[in-house]
């Protein structure tokens, strides 16, 4: 981004809140809970940079946030592709 601003798009993928995403860790079963806790502990410090991106899409819904992530890309790509 630094390099170059113009030809980069900045997007953070946010969770609700992080008690939901400490849920949705621990419904997929793929982690311990100490990697979790971990994971959790890394979105906290991470959240506070989601300002510095160009846009922020909330993932309360994922075919919501997949929607806005698709058209946030195909916008600044310059295609106009409906799905």
């Amino acid at each position: 981004k630094n390099i170059y601003p113009e030809k980069t798009l900045a997007v953070f993928v946010k969770p609700p809140s992080i008690e939901e995403l400490k849920i949705r860790l621990k419904k997929r079963k793929t982690e311990t809970p100490d990697k979790i806790n971990m994971r959790v502990a890394k979105a906290s410090i991470e959240l506070a940079t989601a300002p510095q991106f160009d846009f922020i899409i909330e993932n309360n819904n994922l075919e919501v946030a997949l929607e806005e992530a698709y058209h946030l890309v195909s916008n600044y790509i310059g295609v106009n592709v409906e799905k």
